[in-house]
């Protein structure tokens, strides 16, 4: 009969291996009710840790999952602003004398990217991308796993666990710059996941609306155009866009997004900023080297990276948790924009 390991007690108690190496050291990090639960796995199944392996001996990895769904794999390949935060907090993660392993579920909702967690002999997780987090947050939470998302995913006010920008502040600075530049002709590009704009995009579109406001005109829905982020499917609705209706501004929440826009207008003559100015969202660099340089509402990521990894680590040391209020963004102009001059 085959000997139970530590990952037969994880998942019986669905807690993740990490969290039953603690229970077996003793750790004050795991909540009554988790060490009960795992304790209870451990008896039913006759487990008995192998305490050579250092992971037993000090409950802890010195690993930090980086969890990411297969279908956002490619945004670590593409996307701007994920390489810019892989970067960041593996040069983080390292001077911390921990390491990263990226972890992928079969897809961003809460059930597959929990399943995989479980599994993982890891300290603690930095989780990317997922449709949404609050039901996964109570399966983390009630499993006592340390874990932190990379941004807001959540509007519930008890969902602390993120270190994010101003993105209303972010939303607002980029319309009034528009605005002031007498545009009132203005798409709002943002994207969408499974239909629905994430927590962080809509603090964005408030920050559009504001600006709006200020300036006595009314918000239309044909303002806000839904785009869900891909390069090729980005593409093809920059075109269905052009071809029922020209603006004379873009705003785009997407790296991917905007290289699609930049790359359509390439295709069909359609000049930046003469025909029409773009403003994006990400990673000053980034936008820096396109053609022309873009004018974009500028993240400090290597800050967020930083702070995200302080929180992970203050909740695997089971610290006293202070949220960090987002960072005001910084608009950088350069010369995707101009005035308008159309009626």
């Amino acid at each position: 009969m085959k000997k139970p390991n530590i990952h037969d007690v994880a998942e019986r108690a669905n807690v993740t291996p990490s969290t039953v190496s603690r229970v077996m050291n003793d750790s004050s990090l795991v909540k009554p009710h988790t060490r009960q639960r795992v304790l209870e796995a451990v008896k039913s199944l006759g487990y008995i840790p192998n305490k050579t392996a250092q992971v037993f001996k000090t409950g802890r990895s010195r690993i930090l999952g980086l969890v990411i769904s297969t279908q956002h794999i490619s945004e670590l390949v593409y996307n701007a602003g994920f390489q810019a935060r892989f970067k960041a907090l593996t040069v983080k993660t390292h001077n911390e004398g921990y390491n990263i392993l990226i972890i992928s579920s079969t897809d961003a909702n809460c059930d597959s990217y929990f399943e995989v967690i479980k599994n993982q002999v890891a300290d603690g997780f930095i989780i990317l991308s997922p449709s949404a987090n609050e039901s996964l947050t109570s399966l983390l939470e009630e499993a006592g796993i340390p874990y932190v998302f990379n941004m807001k995913y959540s509007t519930n006010p008890e969902d602390i666990y993120y270190v994010s920008s101003d993105d209303i502040e972010g939303g607002y600075m980029a319309a009034k710059y528009l605005l002031d530049l007498n545009h009132t002709d203005i798409r709002f590009i943002v994207g969408v996941v499974k239909g629905s704009l994430m927590p962080f995009n809509v603090d964005r579109l408030n920050g559009f609306k504001r600006a709006l406001n200020e300036y006595s005109i009314e918000f239309k829905e044909e303002m806000i155009v839904g785009i869900p982020g891909q390069m090729e499917e980005s593409y093809n609705l920059i075109h269905q866009l052009f071809q029922s209706h020209w603006p004379t501004a873009l705003m785009i929440s997407n790296e991917t997004t905007t290289v699609a826009a930049l790359n359509y207008f390439h295709d069909h003559g359609i000049r930046v900023p003469q025909d029409v100015s773009l403003i994006g969202f990400g990673p000053s660099e980034f936008f820096r080297n396109l053609r022309p340089n873009l004018t974009n509402v500028s993240y400090d990521i290597t800050w967020s990276s930083d702070k995200l990894v302080d929180l992970l680590l203050q909740r695997i040391e089971g610290k006293m948790v202070t949220p960090e209020w987002p960072k005001k963004p910084e608009l950088i102009i350069r010369d995707s924009t101009m005035r308008n001059f159309r009626p």
